[in-house]
């Protein structure tokens, strides 16, 4: 046969001779035209089904997804170097004494737990300004101030619960006092320099029986030494004068605790133990987490034969009512053959530099018995 064949659709019957005539005048670009915008509408129609776009009732485009979880944040701040703080966790309650200012805490709780943040100014640094402050998703939610030697600032209130404070802004985190200098630990050898100056002059001498020590008893200011019960004061024999009213400078004497022994293996067995002692006299005889340490001197030494380790460091602190704020405090720890290796310790406050070549006197002077 001539002539054209019956014509159809992709999908569709035969068309009419008159609808062939039609399909037949069309241009074939405007089906591929015709075929793409159907396509287009189907895409379209898929999204809006499937995709929820952007109709009343759903999620904007980087809108914020409910939550059952707030961040809470604790922050305490003063005008005094430190405070004792205790505040809940979703774990639980938590209390520090002697928190340095500024100090801040953030949790994860769950809506409608119970938050709450006690601060407590610390009466030994004398009367001070305190303040608690709770922060719901970075938005202060609770605030309370306090003055005075034994003022207590109370925060409390309900995760997700509490409404914002209109105008309050999240508080300046500055120090409550000026910063103690950074700690400082010495890795390596530094010899103990020569203390400039005459220092204290020597009276006569101390043996401590039972840390098997003698060295010298200083005269000038020093108080005659005596010895101590080692249950009570830590150590065998003492030798003090007072400073300041609140303060003074001593020489101790006695056995390494039991405790640093257990930490301190190796061949540098007794430089650890130093660093054990200097860490110990932080914690007992300053503010422990008040101080800082800055190591200026670590070395070995010889005492009549027997291995010792001398370590000097610059104690920095603050205590009410106290005009020093530092410290020079050197250990010297010594085997002296024994199961437990003894030692000699001397602090003196920055306001007596003068007697500092005093710890170059007493490492001199320094005998096993």
């Amino acid at each position: 046969m001539s002539g054209h064949a019956d014509t159809t659709t992709a999908d569709g019957p035969p068309l009419s001779p008159a609808g062939r005539r039609t399909f037949d005048r069309v241009p074939g670009p405007l089906w591929v035209l015709a075929a793409l915008l159907i396509l287009a509408q189907i895409v379209l129609t898929l999204a809006a089904v499937f995709g929820g776009g952007d109709e009343p009732g759903g999620d904007k485009p980087g809108a914020a997804v409910p939550s059952d979880h707030v961040r809470i944040t604790y922050i305490v701040t003063g005008d005094r170097p430190s405070a004792d703080v205790h505040y809940t966790t979703p774990r639980g309650d938590e209390s520090h004494e002697a928190t340095v200012l500024p100090f801040k805490a953030t949790f994860t709780f769950d809506r409608e737990e119970h938050v709450a943040l006690l601060v407590s100014n610390r009466s030994e640094h004398g009367a001070g300004n305190i303040m608690c402050t709770i922060l719901a998703d970075g938005v202060v939610v609770q605030q309370a101030k306090a003055s005075g030697e034994y003022a207590n600032a109370d925060c409390n209130g309900t995760a997700g619960e509490d409404k914002p404070l209109p105008g309050v802004p999240v508080p300046s985190l500055t120090p409550g006092a000026a910063p103690l200098p950074p700690e400082s630990r010495l890795k390596t050898v530094v010899p103990v320099k020569d203390y400039p100056g005459r220092g204290s002059p020597v009276i006569g001498r101390v043996t401590d029986t039972d840390a098997h020590l003698s060295y010298a008893e200083l005269g000038g200011k020093w108080n005659r030494s005596r010895p101590t019960d080692p249950m009570l004061a830590g150590w065998n024999r003492e030798q003090t004068f007072d400073s300041e009213a609140k303060w003074a400078a001593q020489i101790d004497s006695g056995l390494v605790d039991g405790d640093a022994l257990d930490q301190a293996t190796g061949a540098d067995r007794l430089r650890k133990v130093a660093g054990f002692e200097q860490d110990d006299r932080r914690k007992y005889a300053y503010v422990d987490g008040e101080t800082t340490i800055r190591d200026i001197a670590s070395q070995p030494l010889k005492v009549g034969g027997h291995d010792a380790w001398v370590l000097v460091s610059e104690m920095h602190f603050r205590k009410y009512g106290v005009k020093s704020t530092m410290d020079l405090s050197a250990v010297v720890v010594v085997d002296t053959g024994r199961p437990r290796p003894s030692v000699l310790w001397i602090a003196l406050p920055e306001t007596e530099k003068k007697l500092w070549p005093d710890i170059n006197t007493m490492i001199d002077s320094l005998r096993v018995t």
